[in-house]
């Protein structure tokens, strides 16, 4: 009858999901020659020492594990050489497949023995029925007699086309029908496994998206998104960003926000330009919502740091936090000197918070009034601090501060 049939049996029975059939059942075949020639041929194939195998797929059986988590896999074969009949030589072959698993729980991981699907055991008997009688002896009548299959070690009655078979029946040709059937089964396994690999994706990409990604990074909407060395949009561009681009938040200036590039550098992007934390946009909505509510009267139009714009000696030609406001009522008591005054000490402290991150370094602040009568408030950090943490009285710090003009400032005294 041949051996093809026999060959599709042993190869259906090996791969069938869960199998153990080559771990615990060994292979074997009979051959007409001396088992000292056999013995030599095995040790010039190498089929007593191990081999590394590159991949996986296509060796071992089919289990609850995916093999891309299998690395440095390896094959030892266990090789036996009985007394056969009429002289002959059984050589029975048994691969023991070994794999290091990388669990995700580390605790886990390590390496585990795989159930061969046989191919290894019939590619050795092959190859030394090639060496020993020519590579066409397995094609030609007569060249050896058939593969003895090892038993079956599990319960084949729930695989159409395989329940109640018997050693003996295994080793007949099986029917077509019996073929189709052998077939939509493994199809139906090879689905499920292929069922079972796209939900684990699908889980790994939904642990990606959920993991705790670092809350003080502003990622870039846009590629060619321009990244200055200042808050202002005149200033130089350092370099433009890439779309996904992450960089590390420092702080928030009107419409700009104080990144770290790389080290100790630094630069400022539009707020609009990328997309922020919520904590941290969370955070910035409070502030920015904490001073409209408590000073109605005034609005931040803009914030830039830049050079002092005047000649009070304390700031002339030095760095300083701009904030220009305007204000927005008419009511003396929400826009008037002592609302002002109240208000810039609220932005010298706000300045004071910023200038911490600021590179560079601003050595004030100063509140610029866009308004009719206009008037500008200026302060050092020095004398913001101190002022702030109790150190002077709020009399004496208007008094070392700079206001222009004063009257802006302070109410009008009547006789």
């Amino acid at each position: 009858m041949g051996t093809a049939p026999i060959y599709f049996a042993i190869a259906l029975w090996c791969l069938a999901p869960g199998s153990t059939l080559g771990q615990n059942g060994p292979y074997a075949r009979s051959f007409a020659n001396p088992k000292e020639a056999i013995e030599k041929t095995l040790l010039e194939l190498q089929a007593y020492s191990g081999q590394k195998l590159p991949i996986l797929d296509g060796f071992v059986a089919m289990g609850d594990k995916p093999l891309d988590r299998y690395e440095r896999g390896f094959c030892q074969f266990s090789v036996e050489l009985l007394p056969g009949d009429g002289g002959a030589t059984v050589v029975r072959l048994a691969a023991k497949i070994t794999a290091w698993y990388a669990d995700r729980d580390v605790a886990k991981s390590g390496y585990q023995v795989l159930p061969s699907n046989g191919r290894l055991e019939l590619d050795l008997l092959d190859r030394l029925d090639e060496t020993l009688n020519g590579k066409n002896a397995a094609n030609s009548e007569g060249g050896h007699s058939s593969v003895v299959m090892p038993r079956p070690k599990l319960d084949l009655t729930g695989v159409p086309g395989l329940s109640g078979m018997t050693t003996n029946t295994a080793a007949a040709a099986p029917s077509h029908d019996d073929e189709v059937s052998l077939l939509h089964a493994r199809r139906e396994a090879a689905e499920k496994h292929l069922q079972h690999l796209a939900a684990e994706l699908q889980s790994l990409k939904e642990i990606q998206q959920n993991q705790a990604h670092p809350q003080n990074l502003v990622t870039v909407v846009k590629s060619g998104t321009p990244v200055y060395t200042r808050g202002v949009e005149t200033a130089r561009v350092l370099f433009q960003a890439t779309a996904n681009d992450e960089f590390e938040y420092l702080d928030a200036e009107g419409d700009f926000i104080h990144v770290s590039i790389s080290g100790d550098s630094r630069g400022y992007v539009r707020r609009d330009s990328v997309e922020i934390p919520e904590r941290i946009a969370a955070k910035l909505q409070s502030e920015e919502k904490s001073l409209e509510d408590k000073f109605t009267g005034f609005r931040i139009e803009r914030e830039e740091t830049g050079t002092f714009p005047g000649q009070w000696a304390a700031l002339k030609g030095k760095t300083v936090k701009i904030y220009t406001v305007q204000p927005v009522s008419q009511n003396p008591k929400d826009s008037g000197p002592s609302a002002r005054l109240n208000y810039s000490l609220a932005l010298f402290q706000k300045g004071l918070k910023e200038a911490t991150n600021a590179n560079p370094a601003p050595e004030g602040v100063v509140v610029i009034f866009d308004a009719a009568d206009g008037g500008l408030a200026g302060a050092t950090l020095t004398n913001i601090q101190r002022v702030l943490s109790g150190g002077t009285t709020r009399e004496t710090f208007w008094s070392q501060s700079y206001l222009d003009p004063e009257e802006a400032f302070h109410p009008a005294t009547h006789p």
